[in-house]
């Protein structure tokens, strides 16, 4: 199954059903927040809230453009589920939100699970409209998408009856891609980004991204996920590409010419790793950039892309053979 064909079944899935639940109330990192009836102008501040929406159907008026520039905020495994919806939103962009520009689209809701804020950003958005942030209880970048998509279910119908439904398809999605790859089992590795700094970037064990990879059967290194600071960001010096040197690394590229794979691999300690001996790095470099996003973004829509794809690159890196050479990242055919 092609990930705009998942799109459009996870819209079907989401389809129109009666809002029985309202009043209802959602507690979060700021207290709790009442909806009292089902609300019809939804604007998402969320770095990624906005794909959430679209799997479930549901059409806002406003979204936040985390990276890309795509029409809508929308990147490719998420476009067709934001066509079936008949969203056409106005898109915020950059690190601060336009309080002005938010209040005027005159939203009866405002998400924003993937923002992190503060209590004066919290402030200021309710008081334009409700506010849903947060689920209490997880580190930053540390939200498990099951979580979001409960939670923007019961906010925006006033049940969690689509999100069930969507969770279930991709469970057996995954469970599919563990029976298909079971080499994948126990093998160590994790994500890695050259940063503009010089340093090696990687997020630990509780990044939404990392838990990814760990139920394909991916264990993270115990050794990297002891220097995580607060908000899970694992700075490593070019001098160690020995603390990396793991089963597998996937390096998701962004088309920038400072982190690109040609960079990473014309450096001397990169080169005596074993991650270049016997060809263990899965390169993300896709044109578009897309897979390196969905990565981060760890939507229901974009996990069913990686699905797709990331699975028998892994395999293929984790083989041991370096003969074996891991297939191009590219998208899937539409």
């Amino acid at each position: 199954m092609n990930f705009p064909t998942l799109a459009a079944l996870l819209c079907l899935v989401a389809g129109p059903l009666a809002a029985e639940g309202f009043p209802v109330t959602i507690t979060h990192a700021f207290g709790e927040t009442t909806i009292e009836t089902e609300p019809q102008r939804i604007v998402a501040v969320g770095y990624r809230d906005s794909d959430f929406l679209y799997a479930l159907g549901v059409a806002p008026v406003g979204v936040r453009d985390w990276w890309g520039g795509h029409p809508y905020a929308a990147w490719p495994w998420a476009e067709a589920a934001r066509e079936a919806t008949g969203a056409t939103p106005e898109v915020f962009s950059g690190d601060d939100l336009d309080y002005e520009a938010i209040a005027a689209l005159d939203p009866d809701l405002i998400l924003g699970v993937y923002l992190f804020p503060d209590q004066d950003v919290y402030d200021k958005l309710a008081a334009i409209a409700p506010v849903v942030t947060n689920p209490p209880g997880y580190p930053m970048w540390g939200v498990p998408w099951t979580e979001e998509i409960r939670l923007f279910d019961l906010a925006t119908s006033g049940s969690t009856d689509k999100a069930e439904a969507i969770i279930s398809e991709l469970d057996a999605q995954l469970a599919q891609a563990v029976a298909d790859y079971p080499q994948l089992q126990g093998k160590t590795g994790t994500i890695v980004y050259l940063t503009t700094e010089n340093e090696l970037r990687l997020w630990g064990s509780t990044d939404v991204a990392s838990r990814f990879l760990a139920n394909l059967g991916l264990v993270f290194p115990a050794e990297l996920d002891a220097l995580a600071a607060e908000d899970s960001s694992i700075s490593v010096s070019l001098e160690r590409f020995d603390m990396i040197d793991q089963d597998v690394m996937v390096w998701p590229i962004e088309n920038r010419a400072d982190q690109s794979r040609e960079r990473v691999e014309e450096m001397d300690l990169y080169q005596l790793t074993n991650l270049a001996r016997e060809g263990r790095s899965v390169w993300l470099d896709d044109p578009d950039g897309a897979l390196a996003a969905a990565l981060s973004y760890q939507s229901p829509l974009s996990i069913s892309m990686l699905l797709e794809v990331l699975p028998p690159l892994l395999a293929a890196a984790v083989d041991g053979d370096p003969t074996t050479e891991v297939p191009p990242a590219l998208l899937p055919a539409d």
